[in-house]
């Protein structure tokens, strides 16, 4: 025989349960949202920080309206860009720039620093449909553990002199900031592409390996092996 309080201790726990996962979910939709919004407000804050900062008092607006005017200094940091631009597209322009490089170079603390940036901006400006052009596996840091690396270019410079052209250079980000890793050249047959998008490999990064959208193979408590689809909790 069932007891009525049983039955409105189930009843209960079922609203609590209920309640309880509408929350997770609410959650689950707004963080990421929010966080979008944070971030792209406070980068536009900062540009306007350092950009309307370096405006003359005359022509600042928060002197003559008494507020600031969100997203104005990202506004003028594009038009200067543009500008930029087009001023080095012409041949006077062009001619001014490179007379202000030959005089950075001959600066000795700042030449080393501006000619490797310009290097590292203009290499992967030029090479932008290649950088990271594949996801794979390979086996770092030491044989039998597996990290997810991203194939960046073929090996070359000083480096191809001591190892053969089959050497690719590999980039192994950290997690959950795929920004600092380690560059490491291995060799083609050493690693294992992967049928991933570089976004992809970057979500698996950033998400410590919650997220992955490719469906992997897995054994079924009877040995065969079925699909395994990524799909979202239920809540």
């Amino acid at each position: 025989m069932i007891d009525d309080s049983d039955i409105k201790t189930r009843g209960k726990g079922n609203l609590v349960k209920w309640i309880r996962n509408r929350f997770f979910t609410g959650v689950i939709i707004a963080l990421p949202i929010l966080v979008t919004i944070w971030g792209v407000s406070w980068l536009v804050q900062k540009i306007d920080e350092n950009v309307v900062g370096l405006l003359p008092e005359v022509l600042n607006p928060k002197s003559y309206l008494g507020f600031d005017i969100p997203g104005l200094g990202l506004i003028i940091a594009i038009v200067l860009l543009f500008i930029v631009g087009v001023f080095a597209s012409n041949f006077i322009g062009n001619a001014i720039i490179n007379a202000g490089e030959k005089l950075l170079n001959r600066v000795p603390v700042v030449s080393p620093l501006y000619g490797g940036l310009k290097q590292i901006v203009t290499t992967v400006a030029q090479q932008k449909d290649r950088a990271f052009r594949d996801v794979c596996l390979l086996q770092y840091p030491r044989p039998g553990l597996w990290a997810v690396g991203f194939v960046t270019a073929d090996l070359s410079g000083a480096p191809l002199k001591h190892l053969s052209d089959d050497f690719v250079c590999v980039f192994v980000p950290t997690t959950p900031n795929p920004t600092s890793g380690f560059l490491l050249f291995v060799k083609k047959e050493d690693i294992k592409i992967l049928d991933m998008t570089p976004e992809e490999g970057a979500k698996m990064i950033i998400s410590g390996g919650m997220v992955s959208s490719n469906e992997k193979p897995v054994s079924s408590p009877k040995g065969k092996n079925v699909k395994k689809r990524q799909v979202r909790p239920s809540l």
